[in-house]
């Protein structure tokens, strides 16, 4: 399956996951608007440094502005190292470079006929306001796509993020040997339905659990890395090799009836995607209400440092209107996306 996906790492912490992926003998593009940036990493193949950029410093505009200018060469870069391949764009919800340019980059790409997905992170509640207000607005944005392939968003509240982001590494890994590690008369999940669950539109989570009890995984899929499901229980696929007394009955009970099922059988242990799902409204919702708590005496703080002829007005958090746009579904597939002009997406983003 390494040669049927690849990765672009868009920003530091893009980086930090691909360079997980690139270990396992995944092919990654590494882009960055900091030259910086792009030096740490070590052993990397595949880097592309964004013309001009000298970093973003969490200025999301800053970013599009730049992949705007250098789309051309980007989009042959990808072209060039990445092709016939079913991508994942992994970035930072809460940053400058990734969050500016992730939805983006997944919606020129998606324009020019490509299958992808997304790998994005959610910032804990000890991060500053301006990774909320950044986070926020990108998830305004990425939720609005349609036709992406499935979309991973780890959550930063969940434990510390070098520990999530080496988990989900070995549990995606994990979940795309499951065709060449377990095979059996009883049932076997194919390279095709593995291609199909990662393309299913919505969140998608994969867990990893030891253990021969439905209780266990059903256990491993609340105690996770990933942004906690919601309760409308939207599910598209559930594929997973199971172990021992492991129910596919007793998961679906657990998370929500699915459209299809895959399944395979192993041993003692037991891998389980499920995709299809809704993205995180309540727990976006967290992060615009920390935002809302805090601006005023952000702004009071910000207003004391200025001098009295300076324009006290400060249009605080202008980048979240509208406040309450609606998050869709986890709908939302290929057949429905209009085409768009490049100018038409662009616009939606500037």
């Amino acid at each position: 399956m390494k040669d049927k996906i690849a990765f672009i790492a868009v920003g530091q912490a893009g980086g930090n996951i691909g360079q997980l992926f690139e270990s396992m003998g995944y092919t990654v593009l590494y882009i960055n608007t900091s030259r910086e940036d792009l030096e740490t990493l070590e052993n990397a193949k595949f880097r592309y440094h964004v013309s001009n950029g000298e970093g973003c410093n969490k200025d999301r505009h800053k970013a599009k502005h730049l992949i705007v200018e250098d789309f051309d060469n980007i989009a042959a870069e990808i072209e060039a190292k990445l092709q016939d391949r079913l991508l994942f764009v992994i970035f930072a919800s809460g940053g400058g470079t990734g969050s500016g340019a992730g939805p983006m980059l997944i919606d020129l790409l998606l324009d020019d006929g490509r299958e992808v997905g997304a790998v994005t992170i959610l910032p804990s509640p000890a991060e500053s306001v301006k990774a909320h207000i950044n986070s926020y607005e990108c998830f305004t944005e990425l939720t609005q796509i349609q036709g992406t392939a499935a979309c991973f968003i780890l959550d930063n509240n969940r434990g510390d993020k070098i520990n999530l982001n080496e988990q989900f590494a070995d549990d995606f890994n994990s979940f795309l040997e499951i065709p060449e590690k377990y095979k059996s008369l009883r049932g076997n999940i194919d390279r095709a339905e593995i291609e199909e669950t990662l393309k299913a539109h919505g969140m998608a989570m994969i867990v990893h659990a030891q253990g021969v009890d439905s209780s266990q995984v059903i256990q491993a899929l609340t105690d996770n890395e990933y942004a906690p499901a919601e309760a409308d229980r939207t599910v598209k696929y559930i594929t997973a090799a199971l172990a021992g007394n492991v129910s596919m009955e007793d998961l679906e009970k657990a998370v929500g009836t699915p459209v299809d099922t895959f399944r395979a059988y192993s041993g003692e242990e037991s891998i389980c995607c499920v995709c299809g799902m809704t993205y995180p409204k309540m727990r976006l919702e967290e992060m615009y209400n920390k935002v809302a708590e805090n601006k005023d005496t952000i702004r009071k703080n910000l207003e004391a440092t200025q001098e009295t002829a300076m324009q006290k007005d400060i249009n605080f958090l202008n980048e979240l209107q509208p406040k309450h746009r609606e998050v869709p579904s986890g709908s939302g597939s290929r057949e429905e996306r209009r085409h768009l002009s490049k100018r038409d997406i662009l616009n939606k983003y500037l």
